[in-house]
């Protein structure tokens, strides 16, 4: 079964009237025929035939009917007016129904039933609008007339002559409509006709012998008595009104004017039936029954039959009959010439050849249902024949005066008739010459990707024929969408492949008239029928604002309104329900982009405000007042939203400033005249301006205060070490006095980019006693801040200040103000809890901890201490500066304080003291005991007389304590100090906090380097740099110092001490050696780590314990007598609290599995064989010193230690777990264990030759030359004995680099054996023979080592083997002195 094609595709029929017959349907209250017969199309079973005579059912035949008159009239229009006056009626007939129109859909969307469910009556209208249309057009000929019936009645005098005088008449069209078209006479007998039955007979057989086959009597029953009851028909198409001026194009100059009689104007140039209001007011028929028709069942079955039999007697076999002979002439012009053939047919004899079919010369009687060309000429002849039509391939199918090509014509016909076999390769040849097509091809063939490209080829079209984008073209692409959408099926159009609404948006292009709008509106409606409702509400959006400028405002706001449904509708998720709960979202919260809501919701606020609805509006601009997590800096494109004239394309400062103008006036008049609906109002204001995590409690004499976790940490320190020293209760500080007052510092930040007032501006508050709805109590004043102007994203902190007559627990609830003041706000304070995984119901869902409030205690000043710096100063530091302050302490309270105590951070070098004299060495060299833990030092006890002059500090009084930072780590930083005190020893504790903002700057670059020694006289040889890396500032070094536990330096050359210039870098050498009275306790502490990581590694409890303690031995180098010692109790306080900073953030990098906690207990603070060096350093100029603390590393030889315990935890069998993660972090941590410093394995035997060497001999009387070379072996290992075996070449080796080295001879055995103690050095003396002279090199010797168990093992143990090679190429130069 074919598929049903628009009504605009049907053949378009023309009838011209006998005035006889009009005054007999006027007598009869009765349309012109054209209205009449258009109510019986389409026709129901038709069957037409291909080209092939093969049957085509066609389940209905649509007919188009009109007044030749009317299309006469019409034809002569310049067409882009034509168009222009198109696009306008389409207009003015949506506007006045469009409030209508919406009020009913919007009825039927709540009821959720209704005929709008699919369609929209706007665009059933614009349908209509554009199917009327029925002009013909240079573009397509597809309202070019097919045929023309001459109508006449039998009511007239002479019936024959006035048929004769139809005949004759000469058709006004222009030259380029095509005039093959069937010339049809139809002779209307009514029952009120003078001529009998016989008489109007024998007419009928004058009337078909002289024009043809083509004649039908078409007897009616009027009139009947009574008159018949009103039949319901079809709405009739409306029609566009013809220009009511005159003017209109005049005929061409060639053609002779039409008869008289034709060209009277008459009513027949206005359409008698548009639509049931121009039929209400045209006659006495009331609307109900304006559709219908008075004709008795006789007379519609007459009418029927009429209808059928023309289609399938007359125009379909004459169609038919028009494709075969064009299409024979199409195939023809396809054909390859017989040219070619030629020579086949002179070797092989002549085949068979289709004859080419050619036009039949016009003859009498030959085919008179054609036309011929001559009809427009003066003559007529009735019996013409085909019409001999101009070459297929020289007409086009575009404009500018171009006729529609027979090809085209060959097209459309077969797309009629059904035989879309033959339209489709027609359709197709047209679209690759450029000749149309592509609009029509998607409605014959199935889908398929190639569709859309038809469509986008066919829009495109349109659009290159005109520089610009005027009427005619919105017009033509119009057309293409309205066939589009009726000629597809609604489930194909909207399918994956096709798309079709994109097709319509496409058609609509950038155009803002009316029409096209609504084809944007309709493509909106079908993308929401398949779902997709942001690409919906984009193309609802663009509508509304073209409605909007064309002064449509109530569908504009419907439309504006469905974007905003649409867009905020919840889409579909693929994602898991846990990928929202990870990312702390609702999947229901997405905004999109920030211009298309705030857009749409813009509009709809200012149509609202237009319309008088002033609380819809405030409620729109109220809701656009909300920050952008994302601001665009360029604004989107292609959004089209106006403000004001001016295009907002997305989210920037200026929609800010637009949006909140809007709302101010708005309000403004809300309040003013609606005062009693704006009080019953519920306005809430969707900003936040207050920044509850950064607003704070600030206490008198409070700074900022610091990290909540960071006091948490210094109440746990205070906590842990009184447990054990009487465990008395500490009162935590951040307390305010009765009558005293403290502020709420408020962190306000404006969201918005423009400048807003906050007035009124005041905290709520309550007791934590009373319920949450309880009022501020009556003893507390809390300020009022008038006015409070934020600029554009400006944050400010605004203090509000507070007082209590009487003590009491308050808690902060709320900010109020008004905002513009105009609108009452209020914000709360309220944090959200933390999330709690207690139980099986909070681990399964999402339950938190109850909201947090500010809360302040408020108590009488009994015990009350305030602390601050004396000098409150910006602090810039130098990095390993050591900085005396003044803290001064004021007891504000009304008891004395007897105890004090300052708890500083575990990172924080503090010492409590001035700068006193500081302690001088007594020689080059010192050593001190080290408790070598890394224990957190612990809180330090303020002593009062010391600094007093008693030993309590009563009320009023105030206390300077000097204290000394020593700055270590870069950047900024926080000194967070906890005050505790107490009256007398049998009282609990309370406190106070102090903080101290400062900066600390590097000034010195540091690099160094250690390599073993060459010669016997040091093991290692360490070469330090220090760069001063200021710019413009000289650093004195004043003292190098070494420090460690094994190793003892000597400094071989230096220029570090001594003034630095800025940029400037200086060097200084150190032998090192071991100590000869080493340390026992370094074994100490070897073993002491050893035990504990066994327990680690094994999964045991670790024994809560400190290492063992060591002794450092110091060497300072200084430019006078007078060097610091370490002793000092500062700066031995410093340097260790440095070096257990260094090594405790070093050790949680390196072992994150072992806790933090236990690291004190299991690792010391300084490994058996570390060396440290302390740089000290000077700034005359700006009165600053310090000292810095390099760790040099572990220098020396280590075997593994161990390796024994590694072994066994390896060998264990391995506990099963139900937790990956658990197995693999304990092999985290054995990995960690195994290849930190404490298990470092190296090889400790060194080889050193003496380099270089130049010996003179006579070998005239002494040949050869004996040289000894001297081996220097040396073991770098503190504990454990090793052998060793130095395997000489036993015969010389082929030079090694170039012919002018050459290789000794080694004179002895060719291998030396021996045995090194720990940190023991030997020489070996080789002899070499030198046959001549020269330059040899000595290479190519190996030195395998066994390394030995401890020296106090009993017997010989081999722990490790190692294999050396040559390193190196040492050379020795031999001169013949007999020579020279």
């Amino acid at each position: 079964m074919a598929r049903t094609l628009p009504s605009s595709l049907s053949p378009h029929i023309c009838i011209l009237h006998s005035s006889d017959l009009k005054d007999v349907l006027e007598s009869h209250a009765l349309p012109l025929l054209p209205q009449i017969l258009q109510s019986f199309s389409p026709l129901q079973q038709i069957t037409t035939r291909t080209t092939a005579l093969a049957p085509i059912p066609l389940s209905s035949f649509a007919l188009r009917f009109s007044d030749l008159v009317e299309i006469e009239t019409a034809i002569h229009e310049d067409e882009e007016q034509r168009a222009e006056r198109m696009m306008d009626w389409i207009g003015n007939r949506v506007q006045p129904r469009c409030a209508t129109w919406v009020e009913l859909v919007q009825s039927h969307i709540a009821a959720g039933e209704g005929p709008w469910k699919d369609r929209t009556p706007w665009w059933e209208e614009v349908k209509r609008c554009v199917e009327s249309d029925h002009v013909p057009s240079r573009a397509e000929g597809w309202n070019h007339p097919v045929a023309i019936i001459y109508a006449v009645s039998t009511a007239a005098p002479n019936p024959l002559q006035a048929l004769q005088e139809l005949h004759t008449r000469m058709i006004d069209f222009p030259p380029w409509v095509d005039v093959a078209f069937l010339r049809y006479s139809l002779i209307v007998h009514p029952s009120n006709s003078p001529l009998s039955e016989s008489i109007a007979e024998s007419l009928f057989n004058a009337v078909k012998k002289q024009y043809g086959l083509h004649t039908y009597l078409l007897p009616l029953s009027l009139p009947t008595s009574p008159p018949p009851a009103p039949v319901p028909i079809p709405f009739i198409m409306p029609r566009l009104p013809p220009i009511p001026t005159p003017d209109v194009s005049p005929m061409s100059l060639s053609q002779p004017a039409p008869a008289a009689a034709s060209s009277k104007p008459s009513s027949s140039t206005t359409p008698r039936v548009q639509s049931s209001e121009s039929l209400a007011g045209a006659s006495n028929i009331s609307p109900r029954d304006a559709n219908t028709l008075l004709l008795c069942e006789g007379d519609i079955q007459q009418f029927g039959r009429f209808t059928r039999e023309f289609a399938t007697m007359s125009l379909i076999p004459w169609m038919e009959k028009a494709v075969m002979e064009w299409n024979e002439l199409y195939s023809t012009s396809r054909r390859l010439p017989s040219r070619l053939f030629s020579s086949t047919r002179r070797l092989f004899g002549s085949g068979y050849s289709t004859p080419v079919s050619t036009p039949p010369i016009p003859g009498h009687g030959s085919n008179p249902s054609i036309s011929s060309t001559a009809s427009r000429g003066g003559t007529h002849g009735p019996n013409s024949s085909v019409s001999s039509l101009a070459s297929i391939t020289s007409a086009g199918s575009g404009s500018n005066g171009a006729y529609v090509s027979q090809q085209r014509r060959l097209a459309e016909f077969a797309t009629i008739l059904g035989d879309f076999k033959l339209a489709i390769s027609v359709w197709e040849s047209l679209r690759k010459e450029g000749k149309g097509g592509a609009d029509i091809l998607p409605l014959l063939l199935s889908p398929s990707p190639a569709l859309p490209l038809l469509a986008a080829n066919s829009v495109q079209t349109n659009h290159a024929q005109f520089h610009d984008w005027p009427a005619l073209a919105q017009m033509r692409s119009l057309v293409n969408a309205v066939r589009w959408d009726i000629g597809i099926d609604q489930r194909e159009l909207l399918g994956s492949i096709l798309e079709g609404e994109r097709w319509l948006v496409q058609a609509a292009g950038a155009a803002e008239e009316v029409p096209t709008a609504l084809l944007l509106a309709h493509a909106a409606f079908l993308s929401s029928k398949k779902g997709a409702t942001r690409r919906s509400a984009l193309w609802y959006m663009r509508a509304a604002d073209r409605l909007e400028k064309a002064g449509i405002k109530p569908l504009a706001m419907h439309f504006f309104r469905r974007a905003h449904q649409q867009y905020k509708s919840p889409r579909s998720s693929e994602l898991s329900p846990s990928f929202w709960e990870s990312e702390g979202r609702s999947q229901f919260s997405w905004r999109g982009f920030d211009a298309i809501l705030p857009g749409i919701e813009h509009e709809l606020g200012r149509l609202l405000y237009t319309t008088g609805d002033t609380a819809g509006a405030v409620q729109y601009f109220l809701g656009l007042l909300q920050e952008h997590k994302t601001v665009s800096s360029t604004p989107a494109e292609g959004l089209g939203i106006t403000i004001n004239g001016t295009s907002h394309e997305g989210k920037h400062g200026g929609a800010d400033k637009v949006y909140l103008e809007d709302f101010r006036v708005a309000l403004k008049h809300f309040k003013t005249t609606e005062s009693e609906r704006f009080a019953t109002s519920e306005l809430k204001l969707n900003l936040k301006f207050c920044q509850i995590k950064h607003t704070r409690i600030r206490l008198p004499g409070d700074a900022l205060n610091g990290d909540s976790d960071e006091w948490n940490n210094r109440e746990a320190d205070w906590t842990t070490f009184r447990k054990s020293r009487g465990a008395e209760k500490l009162h935590v500080g951040g307390r305010a006095a009765v009558n005293e007052t403290f502020w709420a510092d408020l962190a306000i930040r404006n969201p918005l980019d423009v400048d807003v007032t906050l007035s009124a501006l005041t905290i709520v508050l309550r007791e934590v006693s009373s319920p949450e709805s309880g009022k501020c109590p009556d003893f507390v004043d809390v300020e009022v801040i008038d006015d409070v102007q934020l600029g554009a994203k400006e944050s400010r902190t605004i203090p509000i200040g507070i007082r209590s007559s009487k003590p009491s627990s308050l808690v902060l609830t709320h900010v109020r103000y008004h905002f513009l003041d105009l609108l009452p706000a209020e914000e709360s304070l309220a944090t959200r809890g933390r999330r709690l995984y207690d139980t099986p119901h909070q681990r399964q869902n999402k339950v938190y901890a109850p909201d947090i409030l500010l809360r302040v205690d408020v108590e009488d000043a009994l015990h009350r201490l305030q602390a601050g710096f004396v000098d409150n100063r910006h602090l810039l530091l130098a990095e390993g500066e050591c900085r005396q302050m003044t803290v001064r302490v004021l007891n504000s309270g009304k008891h004395p304080i007897a105890e004090l105590w300052m708890v500083s951070g575990s990172d924080d070098e503090l010492w409590i003291g001035g700068d006193e004299e500081s302690t001088v060495a007594s020689s080059e060299t010192e050593n001190f005991q080290s408790s070598n833990s890394l224990s957190p030092h612990e809180p330090y006890r303020v002593t009062i007389e010391k600094f007093h002059s008693s030993k309590t500090l009563g009320p009023g009084e105030t206390l300077d304590v000097p204290v000394i930072v020593h700055s270590t780590r870069s950047g900024e930083n926080s000194l967070c100090i906890l005050l505790t005190f107490r009256e007398t020893a049998d009282q609990a504790f309370y406190s106070t906090r102090l903080i101290r903002q400062y900066e600390v700057r590097p000034i010195l670059g540091f690099s160094w380097s250690i390599r073993p020694h060459q010669s016997s006289s040091h093991e290692y040889i360490i070469n330090v740099g220090v760069e001063n890396k200021t710019l413009g500032t000289s650093i004195q070094i004043v003292q190098v110092t070494t420090m460690s536990p094994a190793w003892g330096c000597t400094p071989l050359a230096s220029n570090v001490i001594g003034l630095l210039p800025a940029s400037q870098h200086v060097r200084a050498t150190f032998g090192v050696d071991r100590l000869v009275d080493l340390n026992p306790d370094v074994l100490a502490s070897r073993e002491f780590v050893k035990d504990k990581l066994r327990s680690v590694l094994h999964g045991t409890t670790v024994e809560v314990s400190d290492p063992p303690p060591t002794r450092l031995h110091c060497r300072h180098l200084c430019g006078s007598d007078m060097a610091l010692s370490l002793k000092d109790p500062a700066l031995h306080h410093f340097l260790h609290a440095d070096r257990r900073n260094q090594v405790t953030h070093r050790l949680s990098a390196q072992n994150p599995h072992i806790p933090q906690s236990s690291h004190r207990s299991i690792f010391p603070l300084y490994p058996p064989s570390a060396l440290d060096l302390v740089i000290f350093w000077e700034i005359p100029s700006q009165e600053r010193k310090g000292h810095i603390l390099l760790p040099i590393g572990n220098l020396g030889a280590d075997h593994a230690p161990l390796s024994e315990v590694l072994d066994t935890v390896d060998n264990l069998k391995a506990k099963r777990s139900m937790y990956a993660e658990t197995e693999r972090e304990r092999r985290e941590l054995i990995e960690a264990i195994r290849s930190s410093e404490w298990n470092a394995e190296t090889n400790p035997i060194t080889l050193a030759v003496s380099d270089g060497m130049t010996v003179e001999h006579d070998f005239a009387s002494r040949p050869p030359c004996h040289v000894t070379i001297k081996f220097t072996i040396r073991n770098y290992s503190l504990t454990n004995p090793a052998r060793y075996a130095l395997t000489l070449p036993s015969s010389p080796q082929q030079p090694f680099e170039s012919a002018a080295t050459l290789s000794p001879r080694f004179v002895g055995r060719s291998t030396q054996r021996g045995e090194l103690l720990p940190s023991q050095a030997r020489i070996i003396s080789l002899n070499l023979s030198i046959p001549h002279p020269g330059t040899y090199t000595l290479g190519d010797w190996t030195i395998e080592t066994e390394v030995g168990e401890s020296e106090t093992s009993p017997q010989w143990v081999t722990r490790h083997r190692y294999k050396q090679l040559s390193p190196s190429r040492c050379r020795v130069t031999v001169i013949d002195r007999s020579r020279s």
